[in-house]
């Protein structure tokens, strides 16, 4: 074999071998995990952003496999100081909501429909703060209910007990161990049954009412805003996203990343997240972030992943 010939035979094997990594790298996908309950706002971004860049190659993780790599998990409270590594951020893409719900023939919905519940009975009713180093025993609610929740690490519980000052451990009643969509289920069955959950599960996301079998928690809140008791999902939303309501929790959710792994494809995810991807969270029962938040955000996307090649 000619010298000639074997170096340009070399060369074509290089130009078709990096072509080949090149291409087997775009097709990588991004792999996305994390908080269910958010799932199908995080399905329906990946969908609508799919139409428009049909080469995006984007998985939702339903199981964690061993060893696979995930380029954005999903957050659905503030994370403790502890909880991120030092190479990780987190960018707030939505909020969502936590409302009180019962089963439909509780006696609590009528004991407390003329008035409804401030926030201290609501703060009875969920939590229970034990001082052992107190002879005097615990406060109990004086109504006869049975509280369902998450288990203590769940996103949920996590928002639910730091919006009221309290600890995870401190959340009366019955843990319900999956997905949020559990705590509907044990309410229904429980007459006295009540819980907290978000709007996307509360509500019908087709009709835009509430599901059958629940009832929302009276709370006492003023004339204009009532309404939210009553009203379809957009109405409501329309309402958390214009008033702060000190007995309904309202948290971010965000896609925890790694400075270290991101590729430009993720970082263009994101960025399609943060502007068209907003106009879908309200469809699914979820907030937008307020305009200085969604603002912040954008910079921060800027600052951190827009260099990456």
């Amino acid at each position: 074999m000619k010298p000639t010939y074997f170096y340009q035979l070399l060369f074509s094997l290089f130009v078709y071998s990096s072509g080949f990594a090149a291409e087997s790298a775009a097709k990588e996908p991004i792999v996305i995990s994390g908080t269910k309950f958010t799932y199908p706002l995080i399905e329906k971004w990946i969908s609508e952003y799919e139409k428009v860049n049909p080469n995006a190659n984007i998985k939702l993780a339903v199981k964690t496999i061993s060893g696979q790599t995930v380029d954005l998990n999903i957050i659905a409270h503030q994370p403790a100081q502890n909880e991120l590594q030092p190479t990780q951020e987190i960018l707030y893409a939505g909020r969502y909501a936590l409302l009180p719900v019962s089963n439909i023939k509780n006696p609590l919905l009528a004991a407390t429909a003329k008035k409804g519940l401030s926030r201290k009975e609501v703060d009875k009713l969920f939590f229970e703060v034990v001082d052992y180093e107190s002879d005097e025993p615990a406060q109990k609610s004086k109504y006869k209910v049975t509280i369902y929740s998450r288990d203590n690490q769940a996103c949920a519980s996590t928002a639910l007990a730091g919006y009221f000052g309290h600890q995870t451990s401190e959340i009366r009643g019955k843990k319900v161990f999956g997905d949020d969509i559990y705590l509907l289920s044990a309410i229904r069955k429980d007459t006295i049954g009540l819980t907290y959950n978000n709007l996307g599960y509360l509500y019908d996301v087709n009709s835009r009412n509430l599901k059958e079998g629940i009832a929302l928690l009276p709370l006492d809140l003023k004339k204009e805003i009532k309404p939210i008791l009553t009203g379809n999902l957009d109405q409501v939303i329309n309402v958390l996203e214009s008033t702060r309501i000190e007995t309904i929790p309202v948290e971010k959710i965000g896609f925890v990343y790694s400075q270290q792994n991101a590729r430009k494809e993720v970082t263009a995810f994101l960025k399609w997240v943060l502007t068209d991807g907003q106009r879908f969270n309200h469809e699914k029962g979820f907030l937008n972030l307020t305009k200085d938040a969604l603002v912040e955000q954008e910079n921060r996307l800027s600052s951190k992943l827009l260099s990456l090649k």
